[in-house]
């Protein structure tokens, strides 16, 4: 298990809570298995899952590399799966916080929701 407060604490935990609310399942390689795309699948989704912030220094943003994007992207389309990111970002100063002090985004390509609008 990591060690509590670390960086990889952090996206274990933030894995978990994504796949908790979105009924999905965990990759315990955390995406880096050659048989394990992404962070958190469904049926339906794929999700590579970033944060930032700590415990004793909140972020004021998050960065995001269009390599990821794509990488997730790729792997998605592969598994014919959707590709969403997952973005937390660690603020309990932020009117968005939640609880815990986090701001959960989750963020996707527009032509993705319209093909999820022609699925419903």
């Amino acid at each position: 298990m990591a060690k509590r407060g670390s960086n990889k604490h952090r996206s274990v935990e933030q894995e978990d809570y994504i796949a908790k609310k979105i009924s999905g399942v965990r990759s315990p390689s955390s995406g880096a298995s050659d048989k394990e795309d992404g962070d958190v699948r469904t049926k339906l989704f794929l999700v590579e899952c970033k944060t930032t912030g700590e415990y004793h220094k909140p972020a004021k943003s998050i960065s995001i590399k269009l390599d990821d994007i794509e990488k997730i992207v790729d792997e998605a389309y592969a598994a014919n799966r959707v590709p969403v990111m997952a973005l937390r970002i660690h603020n309990p100063q932020s009117p968005l916080a939640d609880a815990d002090g986090n701001i959960d985004i989750m963020a996707n390509l527009l032509k993705d929701w319209l093909y999820l609008d022609n699925l419903c």
